[in-house]
């Protein structure tokens, strides 16, 4: 099964879960908030997660991808939330160490250097590892997040994930004063 048909198959029947959400007022959190230094990871990090991302999810001609649903921008706020553990942003970070000397070891180069089956040849391998498994299942959980939460909390971008699985948002999405991290 194509990975795209995979996450429109299983993320579909998630979506039904959110009939009870309806129209609120337009938010979208202050992203120029985030302090990248409060995640642990620097700007070589970011960019290697960016582009691991990108080849999880690459935009096509009528399906958003990881940029489309701001899915990097997304991961930088939840790891600068001061309520997450530590734990959690270390381990993003030795993923993308360990993906960057898995790269370096197998290919002499970096990730961005590879090509799309390069890429695939790597994650696949970097996948048979447990830490490595670990890693990209929590980097998929966080896409699917950025894609199909409620654009009031910033992924999801004009709902772009939910037109693009044809889902109609239910009543009542919450209002800007009733998220859940406010609550």
């Amino acid at each position: 099964m194509k990975r795209r048909h995979f996450l429109r198959w299983g993320m579909g029947g998630l979506l039904l879960g959110n009939a009870g959400l309806a129209v609120a007022k337009a938010w979208v959190p202050d992203f120029s908030a985030i302090r990248l230094e409060a995640t642990g990871l620097d700007a070589g990090h970011w960019t290697l997660i960016a582009e691991v991302q990108e080849h999880l999810l690459p935009a096509e001609k009528h399906a958003p991808g990881a940029k489309q649903v701001n899915a990097l921008v997304w991961l930088q706020w939840v790891l600068s939330d001061p309520s997450v553990e530590t734990s959690t942003r270390r381990f993003f970070r030795r993923g993308a160490d360990d993906l960057a000397a898995l790269c370096q070891k197998e290919w002499q180069k970096n990730f961005s250097a590879l090509s799309p089956d390069e890429k695939e040849e790597l994650l696949r391998k970097f996948e048979t590892r447990p830490d490595g498994h670990d890693w990209l299942r929590e980097l998929l959980n966080y896409l699917m997040e950025a894609m199909l939460s409620d654009p009031v909390y910033g992924g999801n971008p004009d709902q772009i994930g939910w037109k693009w699985l044809e889902h109609k948002p239910g009543y009542k999405r919450p209002p800007a004063d009733k998220r859940y991290f406010l609550l």
